[in-house]
């Protein structure tokens, strides 16, 4: 696809959880405010333990998200975004490194809005940061369920487990 012929949109602003709390003109105003970016296939894109901060919007190609075992140091695949996902709003919102690394498995168009942009835009008003941090407490409450969910899930198939091989 022709790089110049994409463009994003405020659907597309709006898909990304964090930003779900903003009126249509301002998602306007943070789509004025980025960059498009373009990345070879095979080619990192974010690197984990790096300190670079942004939100990448994927308008078109795959990325493959991976984690670092770093007990083991073993790279883990742990999935695929395709166009329309979003990848690294954490970075927005604190400082720390890069929690993944994340590849262009295809050549891959984005959108990038840096966090010093992000920053910029939610110091304008109040209400803006109350806004978008009130969308943070309820993503990060929605992970922390998500989390509680699978770890109660792990630990009965494990007990389950250890307990069908301890009765044979």
């Amino acid at each position: 696809m022709n790089a110049t012929a994409l463009r994003p949109t405020i659907q597309m602003l709006k898909a990304v959880n964090l930003l779900q709390s903003f009126a249509d003109q301002e998602l306007n105003h943070l789509l004025q405010m980025g960059t498009m970016n373009s990345a070879e296939a095979h080619s990192n894109i974010v690197i984990e333990g790096e300190l670079t901060g942004g939100l990448f919007v994927l308008l078109d190609g795959i990325v493959g998200v991976y984690k670092n075992n770093q007990l083991t140091g073993t790279m883990y695949d742990i999935g695929q975004l395709r166009a329309g996902s979003a990848f690294g709003e954490m970075s927005l919102i604190d400082n720390n490194p890069r929690s993944a690394t994340v590849r262009a498995l295809t050549d891959c168009h984005m959108f990038f809005l840096s966090r010093e942009a992000f920053q910029k835009f939610l110091s304008t008003s109040i209400d803006l940061k109350l806004r978008f941090y009130e969308s943070c407490i309820r993503t990060i409450v929605q992970r922390v369920r998500q989390l509680d969910e699978s770890y109660v899930i792990s630990q009965y198939q494990l007990w389950k487990t250890a307990l069908k091989k301890e009765a044979a």
